[in-house]
């Protein structure tokens, strides 16, 4: 059976461990880049910090493909997702098209 790539938008809660490296947003995408049918993970954004003892809880908006056997739908996405070690909870799933353009911020002014 072929393997079918889903992109959705995601915002959820990861668990970042205090020695990571990298940013705050590196390291959250990293642990959502280890969950099982996650492919890739583009435009990382912070939404929030609440510090922990041994890790920081980063509220986080990105956009992630998926990897599966069929085309699942956003369910299915947002179960995959927070089922993910690390991940605290998912607060939203939406689809987007695969070849649609990067979000780009507002600007102000």
């Amino acid at each position: 059976m072929a393997r079918q790539t889903r992109v959705v938008r995601a915002t959820l809660a990861v668990r970042v461990p205090v020695n990571a490296t990298g940013s705050l947003a590196d390291g959250a995408a990293r642990i959502v880049e280890r969950i099982d049918t996650v492919d890739r993970v583009e435009e990382p954004e912070v939404r929030g910090l609440q510090p922990g003892l041994n890790d920081t809880t980063v509220d986080l908006r990105v956009r992630v493909t998926l990897v599966g056997d069929r085309g699942e739908d956003v369910a299915v996405a947002r179960r995959e997702l927070a089922d993910g070690f690390g991940v605290q909870t998912v607060e939203e799933v939406e689809a987007v098209e695969p070849d649609a353009p990067p979000a780009t911020p507002a600007r102000i002014g």
